[in-house]
Formats: structure tokens, C-alpha cells, sequence
């Protein structure tokens, strides 16, 4: 099947595309899709755990069952981090502690982008 990354490009508390391309990550991988996910640009912030606020499920609990659906490539966008403060040690309580991300610079993320079969982006 396809390689697909899925890039998480926008705050969980302002709309439901997170959870939309979240449902689409774990539904791709029922039909044998390899998925990488890429959190980027205002969606590190899904990074950060939080209550559940207006309506919206609380997000965290379900990135971190990304590995039981065999989403094991998880990136982090260094840059975007860094703009909102996020630090790099997810070993941090206010992070999604069950993800092990990798730290992409500007350029790693192009390739990794280039990688892929498909990019869908939330």
C-alpha cells in the first residue's frame, strides 16, 4: 500500500481538523497504509496536554494511541516547537508522554515530505 504522512498543521482548541486528521491517520492504517504523522506550524501544540475545552475531546489521550494502530513515525517540526516554547524532552509532564517524536530540521522535513507517496494535510 500507499506511504502516507498525515501533517498536523493546526491547534486543537480552535476547530476539529486535528481530531478529522487524526481519525484519518488511524483509519489509513486499517487499510494497510504505512503512516507517518508531522506536527507542525500551530499543531505542536497538540504536543501539549490539555482538558478537554468547548465541545472537543480531550486530543492527547487519543495521539497516544497512535501505536497501537502502528503509527510508529512520529516527527516534530524543531522550528515550530521552538516558536511556541515546546521543549525537546517529551519526557516533560505537560507532553504526550506515549509518543517518541523525532526532532526534524527545515531540511530533514523536506525530505521526509519527498519521502512519501502522499502528504495529507490538517
Amino acid at each position: 500500500m500507499a506511504n502516507l504522512l498525515i501533517r498536523f498543521t493546526q491547534s486543537p482548541f480552535s476547530n476539529a481538523r486535528s481530531q478529522d486528521g487524526l481519525d484519518f491517520a488511524l483509519a489509513a492504517t486499517n487499510y494497510g497504509h504505512d503512516v507517518k504523522v508531522l506536527f507542525e506550524n500551530q499543531g505542536v501544540l497538540q504536543l501539549v496536554k490539555a482538558a478537554s475545552t468547548k465541545g472537543l475531546k480531550n486530543h492527547t489521550k487519543r495521539l497516544a494511541s497512535m501505536p497501537f494502530f502502528d503509527i510508529e513515525e512520529c516527527y516534530v517540526c524543531a522550528t515550530s516547537a521552538d516558536t511556541f516554547n515546546i521543549q525537546r524532552v517529551l519526557a516533560n509532564t505537560k507532553l504526550v508522554e506515549e509518543l517518541e517524536c523525532h526532532w526534524l530540521t527545515p531540511s530533514e522535513k523536506i525530505a521526509l515530505i519527498h519521502s512519501v507517496d502522499h502528504v495529507v494535510t490538517f
